[in-house]
């Protein structure tokens, strides 16, 4: 393992303040306060919902989301939370304790991974760098297999170090239970991420023996019997799940072919913006960092080991690159190694007095910071053409907006001036700079979560609607936005569906089917029965519909009911 490079006495000292220990007590300490404060939004109640129907109907065998079995996910991320509403009861901030372990993990890894190719400095680094970016803390505060993936990902690929630094039966089966937690977390891409970066790092170091851990028999043995049972049970119980998940779900979703075509994937150059969002404010000091990083990194067969963060980063983003279905958030399995990197360079600019390259990235921030009132409009845009929800959102954090338009710049432009020939000073007004964005996320998904979320309307309908009232969402096109509403409802929906959409990528009972035309709609309207409509502002409503009244009203949503 490399060394810290400094004399014993003070790498005691680092050794205590540096430790995976206090990393994880930083990270709980930034994150512990905040992650039961934000309802659950649409996009990610189905790992909060999901679960508790399960939990209801007393069955951990088959996912069911709204009363209909949900097969387009293996089933892990269910499980765990279900676990956790057994023990804390079932609540939208139980379903994010798991989430608040998975990050907890994504960072401890983080660090252990950089303690073995790096050094422990570095690694401390890394971890903060990772906890600290945006990104990790606008997903860290969702529901998302990614975490999971993310998690096993790294893990896999530690156990691998350690198994190529002593085989041994211990980190081979370590390596091969990874690779069973990211196939039940998110199926192929949970075995094949792990492998193929492995791969292409055995090959380029050159140590064909790796594959005999690859390819162990009692490693896939293990695999296999973890692994096949749920996908045959619930093939038994569903005929054509396989070809579901592993057809419509994996390959004609890479191909952008996927069955119903409800999803907007982002652009090309929209996932790579939001990849440098996503390490802010550390992405200005990336490019010059990964640069260094490969050309210092040669030689030694010791020193090369640490190139596998660059081959980490290119599988996963080269994957999503020539994926025609990505999102936003797809590039989170690459953050901890590109964290890696960027702690890399400030160890050396810590060890370096003479380098003043990373001081200058505060003037950048600064100056992003002067502009982010003229770049949000631009962001709304691009989120807006893949999802909906996000119409309107610039318009709900503007305060914070001014606010952040004052606060970086000057935060950066005080850590240029005090920061230059001070490496400590620059790293610290880079942490400071940091910990200010994650509050100033945190308070904007706050403003933005009424408009994310159906709490509102949802508890309104748990507190006034009988059993026999109906409840109906309209201008939904992915019947899994159901999530939000029918979790704080206690009561299950109906869609409206309009031009195809949403739509069953699988067979559904038809007394199960809980998507309705809008002539159904109109009938039910005027029916006997009570109907509580959910309705968005940004699509005309129905001209029988207007003038009804609205019992609650918040940001672009409007619940409206047919008798009072």
């Amino acid at each position: 393992m490399p060394g810290d490079g400094l004399p014993g006495a003070n790498r005691t000292t680092l050794g205590r303040l540096t430790n995976g220990w206090t990393l994880l007590l930083v990270c709980l300490a930034v994150y512990g306060p905040l992650f039961w404060q934000i309802p659950l939004a649409r996009g990610e109640s189905i790992y909060a919902l999901i679960p508790k129907e399960m939990l209801a109907a007393g069955s951990w065998f088959t996912p069911i989301l709204n009363g209909v079995p949900y097969l387009d996910k293996p089933p892990l991320l269910y499980w765990i939370n279900l676990l956790g509403y057994k023990i804390l009861g079932v609540s939208d901030w139980a379903a994010r304790v798991p989430t608040l372990l998975l990050s907890l993990g994504q960072v401890w890894i983080t660090y252990l991974i950089g303690v073995r190719l790096l050094n422990r400095r570095a690694a401390w680094l890394g971890g903060f760098i990772l906890l600290s970016c945006v990104g990790f803390c606008a997903l860290s505060l969702q529901l998302l297999a990614d975490h999971l993936i993310t998690l096993c990902l790294a893990a896999s690929l530690y156990f691998m170090l350690r198994w190529q630094e002593a085989p041994g039966f211990r980190w081979s089966v370590l390596f091969f239970l990874t690779l069973v937690v990211g196939f039940l977390g998110k199926s192929f891409i949970g075995v094949g991420f792990p492998l193929a970066i492995g791969g292409i790092y055995a090959l380029y170091m050159h140590q064909p023996r790796l594959f005999t851990l690859f390819f162990s028999p009692k490693g896939l043995v293990l695999v296999m019997l973890l692994i096949v049972p749920w996908f045959v049970g619930v093939e038994n119980a569903h005929p054509g799940f396989l070809k579901h998940q592993f057809v419509n779900e994996q390959i004609l979703r890479f191909l952008g072919q996927r069955q119903p075509l409800d999803i907007s994937p982002f652009s090309l150059a929209g996932f790579w913006v939001f990849l440098a969002i996503w390490l802010m404010p550390w992405t200005v000091l990336l490019p010059e960092a990964l640069v260094r990083f490969w050309r210092e990194t040669g030689g030694s067969e010791e020193k090369k080991r640490a190139r596998l963060l660059i081959i980490w980063v290119a599988v996963i983003l080269g994957f999503f690159t020539l994926s025609a279905s990505r999102i936003e958030y797809y590039s989170l399995p690459a953050l901890p190694a590109l964290a890696l990197v960027v702690g890399w360079r400030l160890d050396r600019y810590l060890s370096g007095p003479r380098d003043t390259k990373p001081v200058w990235g505060l003037l950048l921030i600064a100056l992003l910071g002067m502009t982010l009132l003229l770049l949000l409009p631009n962001l709304e845009a691009l989120c807006a053409g893949n999802r909906r929800e996000f119409v309107g959102l610039v318009a709900l954090i503007e305060p914070l907006a001014w606010l952040a338009s004052f606060l970086v710049p000057t935060l950066a432009l005080v850590g240029l001036v005090a920061g230059f020939r001070r490496p400590w000073v620059t790293v610290g007004s880079y942490s400071v700079l940091a910990l200010a964005l994650v509050g100033l996320t945190f308070y904007s998904l706050v403003a933005i979560s009424p408009h994310l979320s159906d709490k509102t309307p949802g508890e309104y309908i748990r507190d006034h609607a009988g059993a026999q009232d109906l409840m109906i969402m309209e201008a939904i096109e992915e019947y899994e936005m159901c999530g939000s509403m029918v979790f704080y409802a206690d009561h299950p929906i109906l869609m409206v569906q309009r031009d195809g959409l949403p739509e069953f990528p699988y067979p559904v009972p038809p007394e199960k089917n809980y998507l309705i035309s809008p002539e159904r709609l109109k009938e039910l309207w005027f029916g006997p029965q009570r109907v509580f409509l959910l309705v968005d502002d940004a699509f005309p409503v129905e001209h029988y519909l207007e003038g009804a009244l609205a019992v609650v009203k918040i940001p672009g949503k409007r619940l409206i009911v047919n008798h009072p």
